[in-house]
């Protein structure tokens, strides 16, 4: 198919969601995507020995949940082969001295686990859940559509049970809402390593909300896990869009998007070939790509605005094949967990975010995520063997330069290995049959998306979200080349697997067609 009514660039899951709801619709998709496989950063891979599936960046798919897309199974992707599980624990979170805070499915024995270390907190933990579900609505309406001009989104939070409070809130950094709700340096830790799930810095302001949402969440939806691998929902959307007539095609990498008339007509690949758009052209290339790929078609204040993109956060990642699932010490004895956290302190978050804007490894009390995802999902591995990831945040841009991590990345990796092995009650050096390490160099080279390391759609600060998001006069999924619209971590409200992105520029992009959305939903029922 070289001629299409709607050319999409990219097959991460945001774009593959908006693909899917064009199809639905009646539109003649055709899918590119650069790399040998789709998915994105929602993928699965060998990544150390044959039959051991690793999720190469994504695991948790918690915030596609109350996604319409999920919560009201608006394009029956059950049918198409997604399902999932979730965990209980949700996820257990380890201390130095030996102490731990698990959190359970059930509200009133996570407020135990915390009524251990406070009472207080415990009752604090079960106010502040109560507080999200008043909040949770207006944060509801703000990310299912496009970004709101300031002034209708300050309108929004004021118009909500909490008022002008909920304004203060959403302003404050997210330790700043822990350290007046909390009192114990334990659960504090506790709720600022789950804060940090999406790798935004709490220590920001305009985090605020952070320590509800991200608890209440994992609290509400355990550490929700795809059978199979994180592939699983790229996999159930493309057999919807291929029901639909729609192809997905992989090595098709695009270098140009085609501008003739003034609008967006088509494509161009590295290898020469153009793949026409009748209706629109729809990106989720990575921001900093676009004026690459738009040459002369692009105004200069729009690709200076581009070109101030920052990363925020990235990752470190160690992926291993165990020999057996990993256990950690509890309250209740040892236990079996799909995930465990490691923060030792709120001093030694703050020296870990000191470090990264420093440009230097930190290695030392770490802030760490570990994933064994073959707890819960026996498919993923042959009988007797695990996976396990270890993710750290380290930076990018090293002191003496990103290429040093090549020289350093396996030391680095030892080290944040220790510390894991030392929260475990059974694990030692010799129960790892293989390993792979990916530096935040790394990560940018598998895929370009992930921009100096970041898998999380860059910088959510106040400049680089909602109405400014990805730039000035960016918003709405739309751009100023009439019949170019643009998707992805990028693109409002931002990185993780939500789906949103997706959702919201397919709706942008009917809404311009005159295409009503309650068709869509009605065509996507009628059709399963």
């Amino acid at each position: 198919m070289s001629e299409a009514d709607v050319i999409v660039v990219g097959a991460g899951h945001n774009s593959l969601v908006a693909a899917a709801y064009l199809a639905v619709a009646g539109y003649r998709v055709k899918v590119l995507e650069g790399r040998e496989r789709p998915g994105g950063d929602t993928c699965t891979e060998e990544l150390t020995l044959p039959g051991v599936l690793h999720d190469s960046c994504s695991s948790a798919h918690n915030l596609i949940q109350s996604n319409p897309l999920i919560r009201d199974n608006e394009l029956r992707l059950d049918a198409y082969g997604l399902e999932y599980l979730f965990p209980e624990p949700a996820y257990v979170f380890t201390l130095p001295d030996g102490e731990s805070i698990t959190m359970h499915r059930d509200v009133e024995r996570t407020a135990a686990e915390i009524a251990r270390h406070s009472p207080r907190d415990a009752a604090a933990y079960r106010e502040l859940l109560a507080d999200w579900e008043k909040l949770r609505p207006l944060q509801a309406r703000e990310r299912g559509q496009a970004p709101l001009p300031p002034e209708e989104l300050d309108a929004l939070w004021r118009s909500g049970p909490l008022g002008v409070e909920a304004l203060r809130l959403r302003a404050a950094s997210a330790l700043q809402v822990i350290e007046e709700r909390f009192e114990h340096p334990h659960v504090r830790a506790f709720m600022a390593w789950t804060a940090m799930l999406t790798l935004e810095p709490v220590d920001r302001p305009f985090t605020g909300l952070l320590a509800f949402s991200l608890v209440a969440g994992r609290q509400q939806h355990s550490w929700t896990t795809p059978r199979g691998g994180s592939f699983a929902l790229p996999a159930a959307l493309i057999r919807r869009i291929e029901a639909h007539g729609g192809e997905v095609e992989c090595g098709a990498w695009v270098e140009r998007i085609l501008v003739e008339g003034g609008r967006a007509a088509g494509v161009v690949t590295r290898d020469g070939r153009t793949f026409r758009a009748r209706v629109g052209v729809l990106s989720s290339q990575h921001v900093t790509q676009l004026p690459g790929a738009l040459g002369e078609h692009l105004d200069d204040g729009s690709r200076r605005a581009l070109s101030r993109w920052r990363a925020g956060l990235t990752m470190f990642v160690s992926h291993y094949a165990l020999a057996e699932a990993p256990r950690y010490r509890t309250h209740g004895g040892d236990t079996l967990a799909v995930a465990m956290g490691v923060l030792d302190s709120i001093d030694a978050l703050h020296a870990q975010l000191a470090a990264f804007r420093r440009g230097r490894v930190h290695t030392d009390r770490p802030y760490l995520l570990c994933v064994a995802s073959t707890v819960v999902d026996r498919t993923r591995a042959p009988q007797g063997m695990h996976t396990l990831k270890v993710i750290g945040i380290q930076p990018y841009d090293l002191a003496e330069g990103p290429q040093r991590w090549d020289e350093i990345k396996d030391e680095v990796s030892e080290a944040l290995l220790e510390t894991y092995l030392s929260r475990t009650v059974n694990l030692t050096r010799r129960h790892i049959l293989a390993k792979h390490v990916e530096s935040p160099l790394d990560l940018e080279r598998r895929n370009p998306n992930n921009f100096r390391g970041s898998c999380h759609g860059g910088d959510v600060s106040p400049d680089q979200s909602g109405w400014l998001r990805p730039a000035a006069g960016w918003a709405g999924y739309r751009t100023p080349v009439p019949g170019l619209y643009l998707t992805g971590a990028c693109t409002h409200p931002g990185g993780s697997v939500s789906g949103m992105p997706g959702r919201n520029a397919a709706r942008a992009m009917l809404a311009d067609l005159g295409v009503a959305w309650d068709e869509v939903l009605a065509r996507a029922a009628a059709r399963a």
